[in-house]
């Protein structure tokens, strides 16, 4: 069939169109001029479309299933909603076509033209788009799972929240690219350039970034679980927040970066360069750290140099990465049932908003006779503040404050006393008096009926170099079948043997916090 005839195809069509026909499934239309023509719901399934002039025209919802559209010129076209799943349009000219919505499903789009295209909440699954233009291209909140993006140029474009899970990106350009909350779930990134993209909260998980470059790149609170970075360019990367589990991280350079608060837990760092990096408020701890080269860090909050740690020794740092959270651990020797997790929430909202310090709620381990509260703390001498707080709901807070006031007289009537102990004293006796301050008579009195809160305790500390004391540990914690206020017991909680000072003071691992 030569071009005039489908030159003639193309007027039928347009004829058959306008007097209210729409399907023109398996019509051969090659080389066609269509530009500006109004065919919205057209149904143009298996058609050949190939070198087609379709600029401007409106397409939108069409159905265009395993059409050939293969370098024909749509750019400026209408295609919002339509169906072009397995359609053909290698080295097509979608530059600024409309695709909002449209479904791409296992479609072939080698080497398209889709610059400053727009294919917001698109379907691009399976979708081959290799060595595709996508600069400037809107891609939010689009379905790119599985697709290949291989050697695409997608700088400065925007995938706001699109799906990428196992999506092939390889040696593919992201310079500047939004994908701020994208999910990049297990997704092949090796070799790409992420230079200044925005990858804030995106979901990494698992995702190989093998020598990617990512200097200078947004990471702020982004999950990189499991991902492989070994040999990835983060110079300079925004990382603070972000979570780093059992991520390898072997002869990255991490140089200047910022990972304030950042979450680090078994992760592979050997070789990796960490010098200048910024580690306010970092936990990091059961870190493999073989060669690592670093010779000091930015521990300041604002990141100002003004407080800088130098390191002389491999020992050095890997002590001072292994570092985990210190921790109060409390054991109820009782389930906790509905009603006593309703009231300790409710306590503990409340004390938090009378004590800064108290910020955060405990994770909560229970089985079918314990339960066990875990609370984090910022710094190793707020533990005995947060024991106090802890404990406040509790019968045996009496006991245990006891033992805390005790531990405290003694360090302050040592003639030399140590800047641990002076930090310690003062965050306890500071939310000591920030309770005293407040009413909590009524709390104690609807406590005081529920028999999760009169059960016996274990209260433990533990350090940033993992070590764990016992605070306190009633006696008749761990025993059944005895009354609850049996005079015959020999041992009362009041009278336990409390814990050394100088066993507290050994366990203070580091220097003034």
């Amino acid at each position: 069939m030569n071009s005039s005839s489908h030159a003639k195809n193309a007027e039928i069509l347009l004829k058959k169109y306008a007097q209210g026909e729409r399907d023109f499934s398996d019509l051969i239309l090659n080389e066609c001029t269509l530009s500006g023509a109004k065919l919205s719901h057209v149904i143009l399934q298996r058609a050949s479309l190939k070198v087609v002039n379709l600029s401007t025209a409106n397409l939108s919802h069409a159905n265009l299933q395993q059409a050939v559209l293969n370098v024909s010129r749509l750019s400026g076209a209408n295609l919002s909603r339509s169906q072009l799943q397995n359609a053909q349009l290698n080295v097509a000219n979608l530059i600024r076509a409309v695709l909002v919505g449209a479904d791409l499903t296992a479609a072939s789009l080698i080497r398209a033209e889709l610059l400053r295209a727009d294919l917001s909440n698109a379907t691009l699954t399976r979708a081959n788009l290799q060595e595709a233009d996508l600069r400037e291209t809107r891609l939010r909140w689009a379905r790119l799972d599985r697709a290949n993006l291989s050697q695409c140029n997608l700088r400065n474009s925007s995938l706001l929240g699109a799906d990428l899970s196992s999506a092939q990106l390889y040696s593919a350009a992201l310079e500047g690219a939004n994908l701020s909350g994208a999910v990049l779930i297990e997704a092949e990134l090796r070799h790409v350039n992420l230079q200044s993209a925005n990858l804030s909260g995106a979901n990494l998980r698992g995702a190989n970034l093998r020598w990617a470059d990512l200097s200078g790149a947004n990471l702020q609170e982004a999950d990189l679980t499991d991902a492989k970075l070994s040999g990835a360019n983060l110079m300079g990367a925004q990382l603070n927040g972000a979570i780093l589990e059992n991520t390898t991280l072997v002869h990255t350079d991490l140089s200047r970066s910022n990972l304030q608060k950042v979450y680090c837990v078994g992760s592979d760092l050997s070789g990796a360069t960490l010098t200048g990096a910024l580690m306010h408020g970092a936990s990091c701890y059961d870190l493999q750290t073989t060669d690592l080269v670093c010779e000091w860090l930015d521990l300041g909050p604002r990141g100002d140099h003004s407080q800088l740690r130098y390191f002389k020794s491999a020992a050095e740092i890997r002590t001072f990465l292994n570092h985990r959270p210190p921790q109060v651990q409390l054991v109820v020797d009782i389930a906790m049932t509905h009603t006593a997790h309703r009231f300790l929430a409710n306590t503990y909202e409340y004390i938090g908003q009378a004590v800064v310090a108290f910020d955060r709620p405990p994770e909560i381990e229970t089985s079918h006779r314990r339960t066990i509260l875990t609370f984090g703390a910022r710094t190793e001498t707020m533990l005995l503040a947060i024991a106090y707080l802890a404990t406040w709901p509790f019968r045996d807070s009496e006991a245990i404050t006891a033992t805390l006031s005790d531990l405290l007289t003694q360090g302050l009537e040592r003639p030399q006393r140590l800047p641990t102990h002076d930090q310690a004293h003062e965050h306890l006796y500071n939310v000591m008096q920030s309770l005293e301050r407040q009413d909590l008579q009524s709390i104690r009195q609807d406590l005081s009926e529920l028999p999760f809160f009169a059960a016996p305790l274990q209260a433990k500390l533990s350090n940033a170099g993992g070590q764990a004391i016992e605070l306190y540990h009633n006696p008749r914690f761990g025993i059944r079948n005895l009354p609850p206020d049996d005079e015959m017991f020999p041992i009362k909680p009041g009278y336990v043997p409390t814990l050394q000072l100088d066993e507290l003071l050994t366990f203070f691992s580091s220097p003034v916090d």
